[in-house]
């Protein structure tokens, strides 16, 4: 009986033993759940807070964000070697406790150049949080313990995510000043409590207090840059359900209005139940690199199908969409493995939050173009379209494949000529 009882124990989710919540990273999960859950509900919202509530025309709307977002894109490698010298928790605080007060002020804006100025503040801040969120990550945790606690971060967001949008839901539903201003205030809130949060997980040692002063490692990392490239590539998959499919829907095919949110909803669904397993794969270098042609070959194969859908209409066009949604759902797991695999795996030991607030700038590249370049290639070209994209997903696939492979012998190199604490793992 003893045994059995043990079996249940070990075959239960993580999340469901108290041992998950009260190790050192716990808090980071407990703060994870809190900020996704006022994410979600904005992410929601956010346009028609801009639109219907502050007053702003669309053509305002889209110059403040795209503008926001450039300098935000940027500001990922300064913050995170600004971590990595004052701490990663102590700065991720900060950044949490600016980007909290940020967002409430903006239920006093009232006009264009205010908005786009405390626009720019939030986005600047929450594009540099990520980053240093890992660096605190790693450095409480090591070996495959690390990329664990990455990939339950990533789970954690999710579910948060899901859950803040049905708040954000009955915002929409009500649609009035009022309800805008409680949800900025509920999103603000929200990093605020996110920030109170870290202050319970243990501190990093800094550069600063290790006494060990260094000019910036990551731009002289070509391999590294290179990885951020074509991560970056990979990641405009992202964009692909939330702006180019729906655009596309509409203008290509007669889909039923509601496919896109079952897609959505399928999409998230299978990311939290699975990621883990997915990312346990990208434990070294090496097999982090193999994931990534996988992650490439799938999504070119998901736009073929997506492709086949042109001019469809009824079931067959459900089921195609299903089946390409499927394929580009086992094509995202890979694509999320092994960029955490690779990122982490070819990061300096002393150098997280500089490397991973770099490797955020691809990402965050990829997410300000893709409504604009998903539009013009599948609205505009239509099936073509999505075949220049999959050649540009296994292109990409490919050219991660060879930047681990010249990481590995770059750092085997090294090793070599100067032995390190810390080396990659190959």
């Amino acid at each position: 009986m003893a045994a059995v009882e043990e079996q249940g124990v070990r075959w239960r989710p993580g999340w469901t033993r108290r041992v998950f919540w009260q190790a050192p990273v716990g808090p980071i999960y407990v703060a994870t759940l809190v900020l996704s859950v006022g994410r979600g509900a904005w992410y929601a919202c956010w346009a028609l807070f801009f639109l219907r509530s502050v007053g702003l025309s669309p053509a305002e709307f889209g110059f403040g964000i795209t503008a926001a977002g450039v300098v935000g894109m940027v500001a990922g490698m300064p913050f995170g070697y600004l971590a990595d010298r004052l701490g990663p928790r102590e700065v991720l605080i900060v950044v949490a406790s600016v980007q909290g007060l940020a967002t409430m002020s903006l239920a006093l804006v009232g006009e264009f150049w205010s908005a786009m100025l405390v626009t720019t503040v939030v986005v600047t801040v929450e594009r540099a949080a990520p980053g240093i969120r890992i660096a605190v990550l790693s450095g409480l945790t090591s070996g495959a313990d690390r990329l664990k606690a990455i990939s339950n971060c990533h789970v954690i967001k999710e579910v948060g995510a899901v859950a803040g949008s049905l708040v954000g839901i009955v915002v929409l539903v009500i649609d009035s000043r009022a309800g805008y201003v409680a949800l900025v205030l509920f999103c603000g809130s929200a990093n605020l409590a996110f920030a109170l949060l870290m202050s319970r997980v243990p501190h990093v040692a800094s550069l600063r207090e290790r006494k060990v002063k260094r000019k910036v490692l990551v731009l002289r990392d070509r391999p590294f840059l290179v990885l951020t490239v074509l991560n970056g590539v990979l990641a405009l998959n992202w964009g692909l359900l939330d702006s180019g499919l729906p655009v596309w829907l509409t203008t290509h095919t007669q889909a039923p209005p509601w496919t896109m949110g079952v897609l959505l909803a399928f999409n998230g669904v299978v990311i939290v139940l699975l990621l883990n397993r997915f990312t346990r794969a990208a434990a070294t270098v090496r097999s982090a690199g193999r994931l990534s042609i996988l992650a490439g070959g799938t999504l070119a194969v998901s736009c073929l199908l997506f492709a086949t859908t042109d001019g469809r209409a009824g079931t067959v066009v459900i089921a195609l969409l299903f089946a390409a949604a499927a394929v580009h759902t086992l094509g995202e797991l890979f694509f999320v493995g092994s960029g955490y695999g690779l990122s982490v795996g070819m990061t300096r030991e002393e150098a997280h939050g500089e490397y991973q607030g770099m490797f955020g700038v691809g990402e965050g590249a990829a997410m300000m173009l893709a409504p604009g370049l998903l539009t013009a290639l599948l609205a505009g070209w239509g099936a073509p379209g999505w075949l220049l994209l999959g050649g540009l997903f296994l292109a990409a696939g490919a050219g991660l494949l060879l930047t681990s492979r010249w990481s590995i012998r770059l750092e085997r190199q090294r090793a070599t000529a100067e032995p390190r604490e810390l080396q990659v793992v190959a």
